[in-house]
């Protein structure tokens, strides 16, 4: 008799009047064993079932999220994804909680969610080098996109610039890549948000000035010297090294440029206005302890803002100061700035150097961890 029938005919011969002490001691049970399938058996829902074991997996799954607190969570997904500018991820998705006064669910078990439900995104891998220079702290990136065009209104770009350490952004959609323009962008933002040590950007010829006199300084350049800002030029064809204004970009024309049509470039300029205070608002960064731009600036203090009017004059006096080009030697050990090359020795091949531009001293220094590689002559047109 196996144990399925043990617990039949323990309940049969105690229908039919027999004794619990007589049952269990021919069946060599305890009185405990009878009641527990007693129990079972009066509280039945299928007559031919009751004496099968339950199964022995937990009754409860404590990494199982709660169906409602699933469901909430891709609604405020959903949701969010639908608001220009706005963020989507799981720190975004957690303060929708406190905005709404529920209880936040933790950030592991949102991105859980988003990634079952295939909302997941995988970062682009950047490119690194182990010997790249880091030269400055307190840095703007800056860049163009564009051209984009509005129907019936021709076409425009933008320009983006970020503070690196706040991620505080201004974005101005201008007509064309015109130094004029780019210079009132770049003081607009100075005199807003105060100046940076650094201004870091492309190789994009309205910021660098002529090619067919690669050693005149455009009025970038000659605007970020009067005001004390060192111009940063990073390798050419590496725009990952302008890593954070580049990701800033890609959110600028998903939350901005994709969502909304413009009526006029009027209407552009008016809505950018709108996009940069919700950024500086409401975007918070993990780099940044998840403060918004805003937050992040108040704890930095007071800088120095601009409130000049030296952008707009004609021509730019160049007095002093230097101008920095970060370059990658390759297997030619040419060093390039502009349409000139100089040669590098063979032990810098294949790694990043610091080319600078010393106005003063009419020079061009090379150097590699600080240390000097090379000292060239280096004139330029100087307003002394």
């Amino acid at each position: 008799m196996n144990e399925y029938e043990k617990r039949k005919v323990a309940i049969t011969r105690h229908q039919s009047g027999e004794r619990i002490t007589s049952i269990v001691n021919s069946l060599g049970k305890t009185r405990q064993w009878f009641y527990n399938w007693l129990k079972r058996y009066q509280a039945r829902t299928d007559e031919n079932s009751w004496y099968l074991d339950n199964s022995k997996a937990p009754k409860k799954n404590p990494t199982k999220i709660d169906s409602d607190l699933e469901q909430q969570i891709l609604d405020i997904r959903r949701e969010l994804d639908g608001r220009n500018y706005s963020q989507i991820g799981a720190i975004a998705i957690q303060y929708e909680f406190h905005h709404r006064k529920l209880k936040p669910p933790p950030v592991w078990t949102i991105n859980r969610v988003i990634a079952r439900h295939g909302l997941n995104k995988i970062p682009l891998k950047v490119k690194k080098h182990h010997d790249y220079p880091d030269l400055f702290i307190s840095t703007h990136q800056m860049d163009l996109v564009g051209p984009r065009y509005i129907k019936g209104d021709g076409r425009f770009y933008s320009f983006n610039i970020i503070d690196v350490e706040t991620h505080t952004c201004f974005t101005k959609p201008i007509r064309t890549k015109s130094s004029c323009e780019i210079l009132n962008a770049i003081a607009t933002f100075w005199h807003q948000y105060g100046f940076p040590d650094a201004l870091q950007m492309d190789n994009e010829l309205s910021f660098r000035g002529s090619n067919r006199y690669p050693r005149s300084f455009g009025s970038v350049i000659r605007f970020a010297l009067s005001q004390g800002v060192a111009p940063v030029f990073i390798p050419v064809k590496e725009p990952w090294r302008n890593g954070i204004i580049e990701k800033f970009n890609d959110t600028y024309q998903k939350r901005f440029l994709r969502k909304i049509t413009f009526s006029s470039f009027e209407h552009l300029f008016k809505e950018s206005i709108l996009f940069n205070e919700f950024h500086n608002s409401n975007h918070r960064y993990s780099t940044q302890q998840h403060k918004t731009p805003i937050e992040a600036s108040k704890l930095l203090g007071g800088r120095t803002r601009y409130n000049g009017n030296i952008h707009n004059q004609q021509k730019i006096p160049l007095e002093s100061g230097v101008v920095y080009y970060i370059r990658f030697i390759r297997s030619d050990l040419k060093l390039r700035i502009a349409t000139e090359s100089f040669l590098m020795d063979e032990s810098l091949k294949y790694s990043y150097v610091v080319a600078e531009v010393n106005i003063d001293n009419q020079c061009l220094v090379v150097r590699q961890n600080g240390e000097i590689k090379h000292l060239f002559p280096y004139h330029t047109s100087i307003d002394w």
